[in-house]
């Protein structure tokens, strides 16, 4: 059965949350019984461009082993960056 990965992210997902996001999203990529990656925005308020990079790249790592990744429960400040950055093109927005 494939199962969901969840991964919370924090109210600033800037730079400084780069390291922990990378484990985090390589051990879910590494787990036969994730197919889904879904990075819950419901806390965040702010990022940055580095923010996008690592959206972007998890995209590319999750594709090149067969796995989905979306955005869930963005709002506000969050959306509207990614809106303007036009992530859905490549993550979808839930």
């Amino acid at each position: 059965m494939s199962s969901v990965k969840v991964a919370r992210l924090p109210e600033k997902f800037d730079f400084s949350y780069h390291k922990k996001f990378n484990e985090e999203m390589d051990a879910a990529l590494k787990d036969p019984g994730v197919a889904n990656i879904n990075l819950d925005f419901s806390t965040v308020s702010y990022l940055d461009s580095a923010a996008l990079g690592m959206i972007v790249y998890l995209h590319k790592k999750a594709s090149a082993v067969n796995k989905n990744i979306a955005i869930i429960n963005a709002s506000g400040t969050a959306a509207e960056i990614l809106k303007v950055a036009n992530i859905e093109r490549i993550v979808p927005v839930q």
